[in-house]
């Protein structure tokens, strides 16, 4: 239900804002997509996983249940809901500045999810690419916004379980097991990992499942009708294995390689951006890893919350700093 209502606050604020379009009695076709030089205002589509929902913010918590409970068909956390999360301050700061006027947000995050195309079932976040409440439910939400006129500025965050998804899928392998898929997979217990990879045998990231998952995502918005979003920022991920849940949990080798595989994944999703500009060039790349590299008082204890994986209110601040530096400096005309 809270999917519906936040995909119902976005347009009755873009439809105000914007001008209702009349319309004759009886029977009438679908509302005509505007052309893009027509449009105006900045809708925010916020995708990802629990760093999208705001866990680890003192609104939301520890638990996947409660005000910031999500599913595969009813993701995300309003702003007002949970204010201080990175996507819901992202989407606040467009909402306060008339620049970008009239402004919404829908935020799609689910609890647990991973980016999509693992060969295993995943845990119960499922995948943002096939999640009916994420991306399966794109066509209908970008044909309103755009009906209304709006631009939309579509930020995608997703990257972290699937580095640890495919650091247990590989411990599995490399002890001799079977990935089956399911979630929940541990040090003890690996083998309920999905099967994600970063890169094949030859160590080419566009073999690997993370890549195509972001290469059909950036796919996807690039063929929607009316074009691609005005704007598209994927957010990376940090050093895996510098947060302060993997200093307390992994051995130092086991911490390389998470290290590695963030490095992995990062790589990956800038590469399915480039393979993406040749006919979109409206992505951006918010380099998480290098921001928080530049700045490593962002992987101290004081901006994560008790699980030490998630971030809290200072954490999500910083996040969205990056964020809004990448949008900024990435699209100065907008």
């Amino acid at each position: 239900m809270r999917n519906w209502l936040l995909v119902f606050a976005l347009l009755a604020t873009a439809g105000i804002a914007a001008g209702c379009h009349g319309s004759s009695s009886g029977a009438s076709g679908p509302t005509p997509i505007p052309t893009s030089s027509i449009r105006s205002g900045a809708d925010e589509v916020a995708y990802g996983d629990d760093f999208t929902v705001g866990i680890g913010t003192q609104f939301c918590g520890l638990s996947p249940s409660g005000p910031c409970a999500t599913s595969q068909s009813v993701p995300g956390v309003s702003v007002f809901v949970n204010p201080t999360g990175w996507s819901q301050r992202f989407g606040g700061a467009l909402q306060n500045n008339p620049r970008w006027a009239p402004s919404a947000s829908v935020i799609q995050g689910v609890y647990g999810a991973l980016s999509g195309d693992a060969p295993k079932p995943e845990g119960s976040g499922g995948d943002l690419l096939s999640n009916s409440g994420q991306f399966g439910n794109l066509k209908t939400l970008v044909t309103n916004i755009r009906s209304n006129n709006i631009r939309m500025i579509v930020v995608v965050q997703s990257g972290i379980n699937d580095v640890f998804d495919a650091f247990y899928s590989a411990l599995c392998v490399s002890n001799g097991g079977t990935v089956t898929g399911g979630g929940n997979a541990t040090l003890a217990a690996p083998c309920t990992a999905s099967g994600t990879t970063l890169e094949d045998s030859s160590n080419n990231v566009r073999n690997g499942t993370l890549y195509n998952a972001f290469r059909t995502m950036l796919a996807n918005l690039d063929q929607l009708a009316g074009g691609p979003p005005e704007v598209t920022i994927v957010v990376g991920v940090p050093d895996v294995g510098s947060l302060p849940y993997s200093i307390v949990n992994f051995s130092a080798g086991q911490r390389a390689t998470l290290t590695a595989d963030s490095q992995l994944a990062n790589t990956a999703m800038q590469d399915a951006i480039a393979d993406q500009l040749a006919t979109n060039g409206k992505v951006a790349f918010a380099d998480w890893y290098g921001y928080f590299a530049a700045n490593p008082q962002y992987y101290t204890t004081t901006y994560y919350a008790s699980d030490l994986l998630h971030l809290n209110d200072q954490g999500y601040a910083a996040l969205e700093t990056l964020v809004f530096q990448t949008f900024t400096t990435g699209f100065p005309t907008f």
